[in-house]
């Protein structure tokens, strides 16, 4: 019987470092994230940003999400899914159904997935899997809030709950995640508004339009916008979401490109 395929945001799994000492079936450890979710396969649809690496070796992809960035690792092991991410030009939406790559010692947060199955999606996919993740996680949330409260003993949300030191104050923050997840998912929505009631996205669109063919430094994008009224945060908040919903991308790490 196959593994359940989970779905959780990338800002939850960047997060992770445990790994369950018990294993599982065939010996595989399941990864245990914040949340309490027993992770061996997850589903993810998101904005591909960054492809690079040979097709025939090693190939490593990033996935925007509207909570942070999935990294993608794939070689030898599956070349037709190697060759299909390698074959993906950036930005795009894709979807994929990946399994964690767990360090042997001293896990580390920002896993990277190995991916089973990579394909081109939409943006209506991806809007889709970002509400189907946040009721998921939300689920998760409220489980965690019965075993802080004594109501809900389960063994693997006392483990996550020790080991993530989680307390009310985590689970807002949680909550926080899923909720700005959601808001992006809203059309029209903006993150702070600059000079003339544009808001932050709409003004780093019209910066990075343009010069359409260069790759903006992040740094020059953020200034301008600063001299805009926008203050540092929400400006970096506005890059991540157009980065997420495939408005543009990072050709180099720093750099924003137009999609």
């Amino acid at each position: 019987m196959s593994e359940r395929v989970e779905r959780l945001f990338a800002g939850e799994l960047n997060r992770s470092d445990l790994t369950d000492a018990l294993g599982g079936p065939g010996g595989q450890s399941p990864l245990i994230t914040p949340t309490g979710l027993s992770l061996r396969r997850l589903a993810i649809v998101g904005a591909l940003t960054e492809v690079e690496g040979d097709a025939g070796e090693l190939v490593h992809g990033r996935i925007g999400d509207p909570t942070g960035a999935f990294t993608l690792r794939s070689g030898r092991q599956n070349p037709a899914v190697t060759r299909a991410l390698a074959g993906i030009e950036p930005p795009a939406f894709i979807a994929v159904t990946a399994s964690p790559i767990l360090p042997v010692k001293n896990p580390a947060p920002g896993i990277a997935l190995l991916p089973e199955a990579v394909a081109v999606a939409d943006r209506a996919a991806r809007d889709t899997w970002v509400i189907a993740t946040a009721d998921a996680t939300l689920g998760r949330l409220e489980r965690l809030a019965a075993a802080l409260a004594g109501t809900d003993r389960e063994p693997v949300l006392a483990r996550a709950i020790e080991h993530y030191h989680i307390n009310p104050s985590s689970l807002n923050g949680l909550a926080d995640m899923v909720g700005a997840a959601l808001g992006s998912v809203a059309a029209g929505t903006g993150r702070g508004e600059g000079a003339g009631g544009r808001d932050a996205k709409e003004l780093a669109l019209a910066l990075l339009a343009a010069r359409p063919k260069e790759a903006v430094p992040l740094e020059a994008i953020l200034a301008e916008l600063a001299r805009q009224g926008i203050g540092a945060e929400a400006g970096a908040r506005a890059v991540n979401e157009l980065l997420a919903e495939g408005e543009c991308y990072m050709p180099r790490k720093g750099t924003v490109r137009l999609a």
